[in-house]
């Protein structure tokens, strides 16, 4: 009898829950045969985390069925709903790091988990990895199987353990030059992909309202970087929404803004913008970031350039003069919640390891 999506999910949650619960009353990890210790390492080793989590997703869907066979069918199992649901709920409740869809963002939307997928990435290590993965997975009987899945939760559990070390302890801070020193090297050496800029920029907007007690609202910083603004359904990457109704849109990055971002930008803007009000966007970045044939001659100060396409304006704001500005006319007490928000940021449990420890280093070298 075919499981309802409800039930299907029930029995993933309950399994991992138990998984859990057990691996964290036992601390040695004993990986079964055929199954090393070596080729989970190299999943949890990576800055990667959706090839250890399109692994966990697969081992459980082939434990509440064990005629599942990723490398001819991943998508049978409903990946996106078994990891945004149970899995991924459960992970969030441990504690654990994961990130928001990781098994879909490696698997592509390939329809087989094998060599041939992994090769198609390139050769990726990683991806050679999970193929090798789950063609031992396919073999195993459901005892060796239940064994491997249970020593991989307990990795699972290591990594959480190991994260949770890595969290800085600050004292609170309002100084703009402390603030601003952070921000920008913040900004420059380890955007994340763009997840800290997008985030820092949203944040101290909105500190930047509340201290002048206005009534504008800040959105679309907290939502994950790597949701296009098409499948989020918002206007740009940040959005102040004006008390009639008006909207600001703003694009954050430290990325080169391409034509293909900018057409991107734009068809995001149409789909949410039916009445047609929104005629300007401001990119919020690097001059390296600015198309050359948009930059001013004098591109030194605050705006850097400007773009057209079609009926909307791009104006390219200089992202370094952003942050001081921002910071200097943000009162005291304002600037003080924002680096409070922000060290809780940083020290969250799916924010990039390469961001805690550039963090804890950058606060050794300078007087907090």
């Amino acid at each position: 009898m075919k499981m309802s999506a409800e039930q299907r999910n029930q029995k993933i949650s309950g399994i991992l829950s138990a998984l859990i619960s057990n691996a964290k009353k036992k601390k040695e990890i004993v990986y079964p045969k055929p199954f090393t210790k070596e080729e989970v390492e190299t999943l949890f080793m990576s800055h990667i985390w959706g090839h250890r989590e399109i692994t966990l997703t697969i081992i459980l869907a082939r434990m509440i069925d064990p005629e599942f066979q990723a490398s001819e069918n991943f998508y049978e199992c409903n990946p996106r709903s078994i990891y945004e649901k149970p899995i991924r709920e459960l992970l969030r409740k441990n504690n654990i790091p994961h990130k928001k869809s990781g098994p879909l963002n490696v698997a592509k939307n390939s329809q087989k988990i094998n060599e041939t997928w992994a090769h198609n990435k390139r050769g990726d290590g990683l991806a050679l990895v999970v193929a090798e993965l789950v063609k031992k997975i396919e073999s195993v009987p459901a005892s060796t199987l239940e064994a491997f899945a249970f020593a991989y939760v307990q990795r699972y559990l290591l990594e959480a353990k190991r994260v949770a070390k890595l969290k800085a302890k600050v004292a609170p801070n309002k100084d703009p030059l402390f603030l601003t020193g952070l921000c920008l090297n913040l900004i420059n050496d380890v955007p994340d992909g763009g997840a800290i800029p997008q985030y820092i920029v949203g944040l101290l907007m909105n500190h930047f309202h509340s201290g002048n007690r206005s009534q504008i609202n800040v959105t679309g910083y907290l939502d994950s970087v790597s949701a296009t603004n098409t499948t989020s359904k918002k206007a740009g990457d940040v959005s102040e929404e004006f008390e009639d109704q008006n909207e600001r849109i703003y694009e954050v990055t430290v990325k080169s803004f391409s034509a293909d971002r900018m057409m991107e930008s734009y068809e995001s803007i149409k789909d949410y913008d039916k009445q047609g009000k929104i005629s300007e966007v401001f990119v919020i970045c690097r001059l390296k970031d600015v198309p050359e044939d948009s930059r001013f001659t004098n591109h030194q100060g605050y705006l850097l350039g400007k773009s057209s396409y079609q009926d909307m304006n791009y104006y390219y704001i200089n992202i370094d003069e952003w942050v001081v500005e921002k910071l200097l006319f943000t009162t005291a007490e304002e600037r003080s919640k924002f680096f409070s928000e922000l060290v809780s940021k940083i020290n969250e449990n799916n924010t990039s390891e390469k961001v805690k420890v550039y963090f804890r280093e950058w606060l050794s070298k300078h007087s907090v």
